[in-house]
């Protein structure tokens, strides 16, 4: 006796059998029950959500010679239940759009119509792949979809509804099927794992279900799959092996050389897993859906009934993913996706996605960067106003920084000519000094105006600069008003340009710093709010992370002998302080491994003479 798939098996013969598609099963029910099945339908969904075994049962129902009148499930045990499930019913008449989509094929359907059903009450045309039709052909079905003959039902399925002229789709009543969550597909593998006497653990029935991606009928078949090895009993490691998949354990060891930072053991794991044969690109997608159930529970614990995972790994999950925070797993994601899109175009997979790992363990924890801007705000408060705390050391440093910015103090130069006007640095935008100076101009200054009595900030603010590159400049100096030090990370990129929806700023790879603060949730919002008062619409931003070349360096140079300059020219306000605190500047080289160079030099000749 030839052996008959499991998908074929157990496809449900009746309403109550299907699985998963519970809003759809009840409105087909009661129209069948009370005699109100529409003349066309449109099923919709993806692959092996029960579609055409609606179709199937729908026409069952209506041809079914011993159903009640008030009743929706066929007997199955009638001559034409029997011919419908067999597939031999002249009444019931199921064609492939994909092979049969020209308007010749419609014509043809469109002659036959017209006769009565040979045994049956309706005659039921099912098309699969409707999608595929032809614009020819659904012009010519469409006067007789919108009136056919009494007796005549039609119910198109499809992938892609989107494909299915809105001319068709008005004419049909359209059902949405969904695709089917892993703990449904669980428990219908379990089921029939009983009804074939077979012994599924739960962890193979979890690997099935999250390879089947929502498809019963891919489901089954990779059941299927799994018990040509092991007849008897379904394991996890038959599975993998069956299916060339990783078993849970590996992405979990993943996981936990991610938490630790340890990129030999993330390397070690994904160069046994390739060895076994496994795809570049299935390891990515494996870690994605990993990643993506950590992020999830490090969010809320409360999430985990939307975690696509078995019951019984729900806590391995939940356990793993409090060694992370929800910003370094989001941040993981991110980054895991972006490698992803470029597997498939890449030359060399294998080394980009290993550069990839490499990366997610060097990134730093949101712990790390917390502390640093703890520790940089600290030295910001000294620097600024001698204070000890941040808060308040802050307060004080911003504006004195916004006044040096905004107004300039001129230096004596020599007598033979006259001082140059002084130059902004890069990227700053000027703004009236009424609005930000500490304390108000000398008498001899010439008089600016008073600046607005209100309570509303952003109002005494300039408007806008004109041209893109301005306009960038204006928001960095705003979001260096609100945050010096996401400012200066902001203005370390290179300004790419903007497009309808997006600006882009390109960072070097030594860049992982800057990049973590801009990838904050609420460094962005405060990036975007300003981004849509500099620019006047609604932009989003996105960081792109490119090797060094002629435009970045020229940049990082500008941003260097400006540094520089501030360096060994501070302000009145605050020479006197700089000179005194040698000791701090000196901390602050330490702490960032930097060296003082033509400042330092000139500063130290000065004092030994």
């Amino acid at each position: 006796m030839s052996h008959l798939a499991l998908a074929r098996k157990y496809r449900p013969q009746r309403f109550a059998e299907l699985v998963g598609q519970d809003p759809v099963r009840l409105t087909l029910e009661r129209a069948v029950a009370t005699g109100r099945v529409a003349h066309a339908y449109l099923f919709c969904g993806p692959r092996g959500s029960g579609k055409t075994t609606t179709a199937r049962l729908l026409a069952k129902a209506l041809n079914c010679e011993t159903r009640a009148a008030d009743a929706a499930e066929p007997c199955n045990a009638c001559g034409t239940c029997q011919e419908i499930t067999n597939g031999s019913s002249m009444d019931v008449l199921e064609i492939d759009g994909a092979s049969n989509r020209g308007i010749e094929e419609i014509r043809n359907l469109r002659e036959n119509v017209k006769y009565a059903p040979s045994g049956g009450k309706s005659k039921v045309y099912i098309i699969d792949e409707a999608h595929q039709l032809t614009d020819f052909a659904w012009n010519a079905l469409l006067k007789t979809l919108e009136e056919p003959p009494a007796h005549v039902r039609f119910i198109f399925a499809t992938t892609e509804p989107q494909e299915v002229p809105e001319t068709i789709t008005s004419r049909c009543q359209v059902f949405e099927f969904r695709r089917l969550r892993s703990e449904e597909l669980v428990g219908h593998l379990v089921a029939i794992a009983k009804a074939e006497a077979v012994t599924l653990e739960a962890e193979a029935a979890a690997l099935i279900a999250r390879a089947a991606e929502g498809s019963v009928r891919d489901a089954l078949s990779r059941l299927d799959q799994a018990l040509a090895i092991s007849p008897d009993a379904v394991s996890a490691t038959s599975v993998a092996s069956a299916l060339g998949l990783a078993g849970l354990e590996a992405y979990f060891d993943l996981g936990e050389a991610l938490a630790k930072r340890d990129p030999k053991a993330a390397l070690t794991t994904f160069d046994g897993l390739y060895d076994r044969g496994m795809d570049v690109e299935e390891v990515a997608d494996g870690l994605t859906h990993h990643l993506r159930q950590l992020l999830l529970l490090a969010v809320d614990p409360s999430l985990e009934r939307i975690v696509d995972a078995a019951p019984a790994d729900r806590a391995r999950y939940a356990a793993q993913a409090g060694a992370f925070q929800a910003s370094d797993l989001s941040a993981m994601l991110a980054m895991v996706i972006e490698c992803r899109g470029q597997l498939r175009r890449a030359e060399a997979p294998r080394a980009l996605f290993e550069v990839c790992l490499v990366d997610l363990c060097t990134l730093p924890t949101a712990g790390a960067v917390d502390t640093l801007i703890r520790r940089l705000e600290e030295i910001e408060g000294r620097l600024g106003g001698g204070g000890s705390g941040s808060g308040g050391g802050r307060a004080s440093s911003v504006p004195r920084a916004e006044a040096r910015r905004a107004d300039p103090p001129s230096r004596p130069a020599p007598p033979s000519r006259p001082a140059p006007a002084p130059r902004p640095p890069l990227g700053v935008v000027t703004a009236p000094p009424v609005a930000i100076a500490e304390s108000p101009p000398p008498a001899a200054a010439a008089p600016q105006p008073a600046a607005p009595s209100t309570a509303d900030a952003p109002a005494a603010l300039p408007a806008p600069p004109e041209g893109e590159a301005d306009r960038w400049r204006f928001v960095v100096e705003r979001v260096k008003e609100r945050k010096l030090l996401l400012g200066t990370c902001l203005e370390e990129g290179y300004f790419l340009g903007l497009s309808a929806t997006q600006v882009q700023i390109a960072l070097t790879p030594e860049h992982s710093f800057h990049r973590a603060m801009l990838e904050m949730k609420e460094n962005r919002e405060m990036i975007h709010q300003e981004l849509e008062r500099g620019f006047e619409r609604k932009l989003s931003f996105h960081c792109v992370i490119r090797d060094s070349g002629p435009e970045l360096e020229a940049h990082r140079a500008r941003m260097n002998r400006e540094a520089r300059q501030q360096l060994v020219s501070p302000s009145p306000d605050d020479a006197d302080q700089v000179g005194a605190d040698d000791s701090l500047v000196r901390k602050i080289v330490d702490l960032f491994d930097g060296e003082v160079m033509e400042g330092g030099a000139t500063r130290q000749g000065e004092g030994q003479s």
